[in-house]
């Protein structure tokens, strides 16, 4: 009976993860990121790819948030802030803006600017440039 539940368990946390994506605008210059270079624009270690300025952006969605930096930043959430406390304190990089969905779809208007979603959250106005 364990087993049977641990197995549950795993399934159903499992189907409930999103499937994180990385978007922009369909008219951008950007058509493929590498998960390195993902984790360098939001760790601000880069702010251009290929010689396009890239504007990274973040949710205000904390699942969602946290499987990102899990997942694509390789760093658990207390790591990451820890990182961005260090640079904004020392007042080298102000950390990427957090967004609603509609500040999303606002934000992603302009040119080269990046965001991760959840891939069911796709807009016929983005494009994916990043999927695991």
């Amino acid at each position: 009976m364990k087993i049977f539940t641990l197995l549950f368990i795993f399934i159903f946390t499992t189907y409930l993860q999103a499937q994180i994506v990385l978007v922009t605008n369909k008219k951008s210059d950007i058509n493929h990121l590498t998960k390195e270079s993902i984790k360098y624009l939001y760790l601000a270690k880069v702010s251009k790819i290929a010689g396009i300025k890239i504007k990274p952006l973040r949710t205000n969605n904390m699942i969602l948030h946290k499987e990102f930096i899990n997942e694509i930043i390789d760093k658990d959430i207390h790591q990451y802030r820890s990182y961005w406390a260090r640079l904004v304190f020392t007042g080298r990089k102000a950390i990427p803006q957090r967004l609603n969905k509609e500040e999303i779809r606002q934000a992603l208007k302009e040119l080269n600017t990046i965001m991760y979603i959840n891939k069911k959250d796709m807009n016929t106005n983005w494009k994916i440039i990043y999927e695991k």
